[in-house]
């Protein structure tokens, strides 16, 4: 699997070939209890614009982050079907033209309803204005780059408890109790996985900032659901790795 490292170099390697001046990797996350932007790597990215898209949500009103909710694909900053969000999009626009981030376009890539991977590329020109750009070899780059940063993500997933219980009930055919898909909140995965490491309820509460009744309320909901009646064995039921 690639490492954050192996991403890094190529994407150097991405804004060598293709002649841009900067490019972001990053998720964005439009759930309406969690909408965040979580970064993966930069380059010719200032920190100051970084946290302003953020902190400011920016992304928001960012028309590549919507496209990226149902596609897999290059759109370029002049791409007919972005001009109508484009007029919509004054603090995407604003942010633009204050950091002086000259768009090319960026990959879009919908990895759940509501989480997209974006990779934007830059240059050092006017918006829009790309015609030195190779199309065609960055399209075909962005692509493996994407696929690197997905193969690394799911890697990751996988080397965390918290990441396999939530992709055991993302995935079709997820346990189930009876003939029913069994569904478990994000704090009830949250409090999964810490059993599963290991810890007392005690030490749950403290790392969640829960009270220990908290934790007890949701193990027991957490058993109902699995039907299962202990500690052991809810770290037997995640034991297993999904292959």
């Amino acid at each position: 699997m690639p490492s954050a490292s192996d991403i890094a170099t190529y994407t150097e390697q991405v804004v060598s070939d293709c002649r841009l001046t900067s490019t972001s990797i990053f998720f964005v996350d439009q759930t309406v209890e969690h909408r965040r932007v979580s970064y993966l790597y930069h380059t010719g990215v200032s920190d100051e614009a970084k946290h302003i898209y953020s902190s400011r949500m920016v992304y928001l009103s960012d028309p590549f982050a919507k496209c990226g909710k149902a596609t897999n694909e290059f759109i370029r900053w002049e791409a007919p079907h972005l001009g109508p969000m484009m007029q919509e999009a004054a603090d995407y626009r604003g942010f633009l033209t204050h950091h002086n981030i000259n768009v090319v376009g960026a990959w879009c890539r919908g990895l759940t309803d509501d989480l997209s991977l974006i990779i934007g590329t830059h240059r050092a020109n006017r918006i829009g204005q790309a015609d030195d750009v190779p199309i065609g070899l960055l399209q075909d780059r962005l692509n493996s780059l994407s696929n690197m940063v997905v193969e690394h993500l799911f890697a990751e997933l996988l080397d965390n408890s918290a990441g396999q219980i939530a992709l055991r009930f993302a995935l079709p055919g997820a346990t189930a109790t009876t003939s029913e898909t069994v569904r478990m909140s994000d704090r009830e995965c949250e409090i999964a996985a810490l059993i599963c490491e290991g810890k007392q309820n005690k030490q749950v509460a403290w790392t969640l900032g829960i009270s220990e009744f908290t934790v007890e309320n949701h193990l027991r909901r957490i058993y109902r659901k699995l039907g299962i009646h202990s500690r052991a064995a809810l770290v037997a039921h995640f034991s297993r790795r999904v292959h």
